[in-house]
Order: C-alpha cells, then sequence, then structure tokens
C-alpha cells in the first residue's frame, strides 16, 4: 500500500502493518511488530536495576491480551499536527480502526441485544479479550535466534501452506534481535557516560549480557535478570511463572546478597508494573519437592515489601518443606494477602483425569492472572473466558426468564415452577437455565476467540510457545499444545441457600407455596418480612457443615462443571470451571433480583468465593472447611478460590500461626484446592470504612487477588467486612 510517512510521526506499528496489509494479516501483524522494535523506547529502571521495554500509546498497535487497537483521539491530534501526510491517517482510519479487536467484539453480530443485556446484568460474561499468557520463560532464556530459525525452517518444509505465517515468525524474530542490539549499545553509551565506577562497571554488565542476548544461555544471575525482564517487559508483565525453579540455575552462579538485591529489584518492578502473579514451590510427578531457596527468598521479599501486588503463589503437596510453610504463615500474618495456596495434588488431578494432560506437564503448572491455571509456554487457557451468575439463574428461572431488575426477558421460560410438585422439578429447571447460560457465555467467549485469532495473531507467542511453529498455527488460533478453557462462577453459596430454603419451607415444610414465594421475590418482599425472615434462618445456610445443604451444593457445581466438560473452545479444547469473583461479586449482586434465600433484590453481598455468603458461616472454620470440602475441586480447572479472613490475633502467637497450619494441612489434605487468606483486625476495617487516611496500607483478598482497602469499591469493602472472621 502506497501512502506518505515520516518517522517523526512516530507511529511505527501502522506504518509497518500498513506497508504490508496486501501480504495478508501475518506478514502485516509482523511487519508493524518488526517496526515497533526498530524504535520502541527503552529504558534503564533505577529501582529495577535493568533495562526494559516501553510502549507508548500510538495511533494503532497491539496488545497481547487486548490485540489490534487504535487510539481515536491520538489520531486527530497527530492528522491537525501533520496535515501533509493526511494519506497515512485516512490509511489507519479505512483499515486499521476497523480491525480494532475490541471494537469488533463489541460490535459482531453474534451477540444478539436479549444476551448483552444479560451480559450487562451480570448473569454472565463470555470473551471480550484475549486473555493473559505465560511463556515458558526457563525455556525462553536458553533460545537463541539460529535455533529458532533452524526450527521455523523445518516446520515450514511440512506445512508449505502456511509459509506466510512462517515468514511472520523470522520477521518477529529479528525485531527481538534488534531490540537486544539496541540495549546493548544503550548500555554501553550509559556507562561511558557516567562517572560513577559502580555504575559504569554495572552497565558494562548489562551490556555484555544484551550483546549476548539469543545467542546463548546467561551467564549469571545479572544476565538472567536482564534477559528475562526484557521479554517480560516485550510481553507486557503479565505473569512470570515459576521463578523460583527458572532462576535457580543462574541464581547458584552469584553470591547470595548480590543474586538477592538484583531479585529485590524485580520485585519492585512486578509491583510497579501491576504483574499478575509469580509461582513458587510445588512438587514434581514423582512427589519431590521442589522448594529451594529462591522459594525462601521470595517469601523474604513478600515480608519485606508487605505489597499487595504481585500476587504470590505458593503450590503445596503432602512433601512440602515445613519450614517453607513457617515462612508462608509469617508472611500472612504481615496482612498482606500473600501468598495464596494452592494443593498439587487436586490441581494435577484434574488436569490428568479430566482433560488427560500428561503428569509432567501438569506438575509444571502455574497460576496466571489473578489465579487461572496454565502450563507454561503449552498452553493458552489460563484466561478468563467468562463466568456465570449462579443466582441470576436461579431469579431467571423462577421468573420464566424474565429478569426482575430490568422487567426484560433475559433468560428462557423452562416451565412454570409453581406447577411443580416436587422439588426435584424445580431443581431440574434451575439446572437448564444454569445450561442456557452457560451455553450463551460459551459461545461469546468463542466467538470472541474466533475474532482473536482471524484478526489479531499473537505472532510473539506463536514464536515461544510450543505446538505453535510444529502445527503452522497463531497461538490464538489452536497453536499451543493445550487450549482449553476457563468459565468462573458467581454467587455459588446464594444460589444453594435459595434451593435449599425452597426444598425446606416449600416442600418439605410446607410454610408457604411456590406461587406465595414468587410473588414474594417478585415484590422484593414487601409486606413480606416475616417470610423473608424464615427464609434468611433456616435451614442452615451454606459453610455451617449442614449436611443437606452441603450436598446441594456439590449437586450444583457437579453439575455446572461437568455441562461445561461436554462444550468445546474454538481453540480446541474443553471448558472447566473455577470461582474467583475478582472484582464482580458485589457487581453481580447489584443486578441480582430478591432471592429464596431471603437476600434483597440488588442487594450486594454476595459469595466471594466458593464459601458462605459473607457473615453466613456462623459455626467456626471447621465446619466451613467441611462443607466447602463437599464440593468437587477435583473438577475446577481453573483456581477454586476459598476467602477466609483471621483476626490478627490468631498470627499474633505461635499456637495460632501452628493451628492455622494445622488447619491449612488438613484442609489440602482432605482434597481443598486452594485457600486465600485475610489477617486483619476487624476495628480497623471498620475504622478505614471511616478514615481511609489512616489506613492506607491496610490489604484484604478480593476475589482472586489482593488489594488495599481503600481502593476497592464500598460495596466490596462492606463484603470483606461482613465476612465472618475467626479468631483463637
Amino acid at each position: 500500500m502506497e501512502f506518505s510517512y515520516h518517522q517523526k510521526i512516530d507511529d511505527p506499528f501502522a506504518y509497518g502493518y500498513l506497508s504490508k496489509v496486501e501480504q495478508g494479516r501475518y506478514i502485516a501483524m509482523a511487519e508493524g511488530l518488526y517496526q515497533e522494535c526498530l524504535v520502541m523506547p527503552i529504558q534503564y529502571d533505577k529501582d529495577v536495576g535493568l533495562f526494559e521495554c516501553v510502549r507508548p500509546l500510538y495511533c494503532a498497535g497491539y496488545r497481547p491480551c487486548w490485540g489490534i487497537f487504535t487510539e481515536e483521539g491520538i489520531i486527530e491530534r497527530k492528522k491537525a499536527k501533520f496535515p501533509e501526510y493526511a494519506d497515512f491517517f485516512r490509511a489507519i482510519e479505512d483499515i486499521l480502526v476497523p480491525l480494532n479487536t475490541e471494537k469488533m467484539i463489541e460490535f459482531s453480530e453474534y451477540r444478539k441485544p436479549d444476551e448483552i443485556q444479560l451480559s450487562i446484568q451480570h448473569g454472565f460474561m463470555g470473551g471480550t479479550w484475549g486473555g493473559h499468557t505465560q511463556p515458558d520463560y526457563g525455556k525462553m532464556l536458553k533460545m537463541t535466534g539460529d535455533g529458532l530459525r533452524e526450527k521455523i525452517n523445518k516446520y515450514r518444509k511440512i506445512h508449505p501452506y502456511v509459509s506466510d505465517f512462517y515468514d511472520g515468525l523470522e520477521r518477529v524474530l529479528e525485531g527481538m534481535e534488534a531490540v537486544g542490539r539496541r540495549t546493548a549499545e544503550l548500555a554501553a553509551k550509559m556507562a561511558a557516560e557516567t562517572e560513577s565506577e559502580k555504575e559504569k562497571e554495572h552497565f558494562l554488565a548489562l551490556s555484555r549480557a544484551m550483546s549476548h542476548f539469543l545467542k546463548g544461555e546467561p551467564y549469571d544471575f545479572l544476565s538472567a535478570a536482564q534477559f528475562f525482564w526484557m521479554y517480560f517487559s516485550y510481553d507486557t508483565y503479565d505473569s512470570p511463572g515459576r521463578l523460583d525453579q527458572i532462576f535457580l540455575p543462574y541464581w547458584k552462579k552469584t553470591p547470595y546478597d548480590e543474586a538477592f538485591a538484583i531479585l529485590d529489584g524485580i520485585w519492585i518492578g512486578f509491583h510497579k508494573h501491576r504483574t499478575w502473579n509469580v509461582c513458587i514451590s510445588g512438587s514434581d510427578e514423582h512427589g519431590n519437592d521442589m522448594t529451594n531457596e529462591l522459594s525462601f527468598a521470595f517469601l523474604e521479599l513478600v515480608g519485606k515489601h508487605r505489597f499487595q501486588t504481585p500476587n504470590l503463589t505458593m503450590r503445596c503437596h503432602e512433601n512440602t518443606d515445613p519450614a517453607l510453610m513457617q515462612k508462608a504463615t509469617e508472611a500472612l500474618a504481615t496482612g498482606c494477602g500473600i501468598p495464596a495456596l494452592y494443593n498439587d495434588r487436586v490441581v494435577c488431578k484434574m488436569f490428568m483425569e479430566k482433560l488427560g494432560i500428561p503428569a509432567k506437564d501438569a506438575y509444571n503448572y502455574a497460576m496466571n492472572g489473578c489465579n487461572q491455571i496454565d502450563i507454561p509456554g503449552k498452553s493458552h487457557m489460563g484466561l478468563e473466558d467468562g463466568n456465570v451468575n449462579l443466582c441470576k439463574c436461579m431469579e431467571l428461572y423462577l421468573h420464566r426468564g424474565m429478569c426482575t431488575i430490568t422487567g426484560e426477558m433475559l433468560g428462557r421460560d423452562f416451565g412454570d415452577p409453581t406447577q411443580c410438585t416436587t422439588f426435584e422439578e424445580v431443581l431440574e429447571g434451575f439446572k437448564k437455565e444454569v445450561e442456557y447460560v452457560t451455553e450463551t457465555a460459551c459461545r461469546h467467549a468463542n466467538a470472541c476467540q474466533r475474532i482473536h485469532a482471524q484478526y489479531a495473531p499473537n505472532l510473539w507467542c506463536s514464536l515461544v510457545f510450543d505446538g505453535c511453529i510444529e502445527k503452522g498455527r497463531d497461538f490464538k488460533n489452536g497453536g499451543p499444545i493445550y487450549n482449553h478453557g476457563q468459565m468462573l462462577t458467581l454467587a455459588l453459596a446464594d444460589a444453594v441457600d435459595s434451593l435449599a430454603a425452597i426444598r425446606y419451607h416449600v416442600f418439605e415444610k410446607k410454610n408457604f407455596t411456590m406461587e406465595q414465594l414468587i410473588h414474594a421475590l417478585e415484590t422484593d418482599f414487601a409486606d413480606n418480612e416475616v417470610m423473608r425472615q424464615m427464609l434468611s434462618e433456616k435451614p442452615a445456610r451454606f459453610g455451617n457443615g449442614d449436611a443437606d445443604t452441603d450436598a446441594l451444593a456439590k449437586e450444583v457445581v457437579e453439575h455446572y462443571f461437568g455441562y461445561l466438560l461436554t462444550i468445546p473452545t474454538f481453540r480446541g479444547g474443553w471448558y472447566t470451571g473455577g470461582c474467583s469473583p475478582f472484582k464482580e461479586a458485589a457487581e453481580a449482586g447489584e443486578c441480582t433480583g430478591a432471592a429464596p434465600n431471603g437476600r434483597h433484590k440488588a442487594d450486594p453481598l454476595t459469595a466471594d468465593s466458593i464459601g458462605a455468603t459473607p457473615g453466613r458461616d456462623e459455626e467456626g472454620p471447621t465446619a466451613l472447611l467441611h462443607s466447602v470440602l463437599e464440593l468437587p475441586h477435583h473438577m475446577a480447572g481453573s483456581g477454586f478460590i476459598l476467602n477466609i479472613k483471621f483476626d490478627k490475633e490468631v498470627f499474633n502467637t505461635k499456637e495460632g500461626m501452628d493451628n492455622f497450619m494445622a488447619l491449612w494441612k488438613t484442609y489440602f489434605e482432605q482434597g481443598g484446592q486452594q485457600l486465600s487468606v485475610t489477617v486483619v483486625s476487624q476495628e480497623e476495617l471498620l475504622d478505614a470504612k471511616v478514615h481511609p487516611e489512616n489506613h492506607r496500607n491496610l490489604i484484604v483478598r478480593v476475589g482472586g487477588y489482593s488489594d488495599y482497602f481503600v481502593n476497592i469499591s464500598a460495596d466490596l469493602q462492606d463484603n470483606v467486612i461482613a465476612r465472618t472472621g475467626y479468631g483463637r
């Protein structure tokens, strides 16, 4: 395509993409990324002690998680500033603006009006973004340009019909090599300009390292850290995976104090850039403990800085080093909410038994994003493909598909619940509504995946993920070895409690009819406060060890997760379930009508994990865990979050911490998948609502991550406050 352009416009991706657009999406995308690498700002971050890539906002560009983006405001400003290049900006508007991935998804014909409205009302979320990525940085530290070219040429001969794909990969590789050369030159220049001998030595060391970039394996921890940070910053600081395993060979080649200082800088960098998830410890497929010096070093940094980000995940198993468990408990005692704790035996069982992933790969899993699970460098499945609000499904079923918030038909009519003569009929109707909403969420997610694959290929990940080069398929189009999906769960306890209340009051005790109940729900219990109190008080809510309620919860989750496993992803895998409400617990409640558990219409207080609705677990932590353990953790292909809150006094004594570790160990031995722990005093939370200026550093767990209490919404703050706080 012909157009006038000058580098002073500073829009390299658009220039590269448009100059090759007639040669197809792979060549155009690769040229855009290559041109960006030639001029992309590279800066030295003093806090981190390393060089990093910087991605400015251009008229158009590419973000790994979102796809192609365009910035209309920047386009208009540059059009006004450079009128002599009007044809270039016209090309952006004619070609790249229509390819804005987010807009393509938003205005796609697959999004039917009633389904859009149901999504707005938090009945479900499906797709909308490209998801997290997690390369195998351990493998990447060792890769060379020559080795990658040899691999590309080998498989080009096997798949000659996608030669443009392989041409694109080579161009992206050339761009990354250019980044390495530019960084080495910049470091040498800064070494020559500084008067500090210490800085000169450091910059020269980084220059030597980057001169070695993509030519061979790092030779010490500083070179490994710089290689990693360059790749990581280029991939927008997502989730680095099992860094204690990845860094260990290079860590051992550097004196401890020096290595720890480098790691300290990386940890600060993770916090500055809102890195999502770092993973430590765990076992191999033979049950051997993989804990090492770095595992302890990361926990040391957690206690030292007490950041709310990045999330740190600690993988646990039967042979976890007791000293590491003690160190993790001490880190939690600081109140930062990390590490999050995961059970290898349960996670790996799901991967192996339900998805057929070999043990060696299953036991190399790491967390991605808040709590999604990936196989680093081999999968594109650790992303939030969507979620389903089970309490909203209950509302839709009871009102024959109508949303009581908007008065619109947003679900499907699966029969008149007032005509049900048994509770089993009600349960089956609810399950059908869940299936409808789940199928809708997965269909939206698949359409989103299709758009990414067709219009926004991720050639960088295709270059470094196993399977893509071998198959001749892009990362977004089923290239990696594993391409499963992860659908999350909202308001689980609220739906279960509602079902239990219907069974108890309508069918067992016959305190009122289904018709009377539904009328009360339609009026938000106006003139029916006595009924609302009865529904709220009996039977025992989920989270209190009641066998009947717990069995109902098990059946609901088994049905939902089992149904997901029948739905294929566009990428070429199967959907699995999990539970991580992120910030959506309160929003989901606000968009859900009155429920048979006695909750009022639009009440933001809904379950924020697989545990009880906040404050409704009244029989102590043992009863809560007993209930939660009835759920099918072994079917969860994503994080199955249990938020649990302890008073600070529990962690102020050795006895209290020992008791917590015993609880944690027993929970995992009995089949629990995950624990997220908030350590805080209730008085402090209440005061922070009134005087936030005095509690800027107060951290709590929300969904599957930690955040400063004063930064979350008022409704989420109330959610955290309402959680039962367990003391000694």
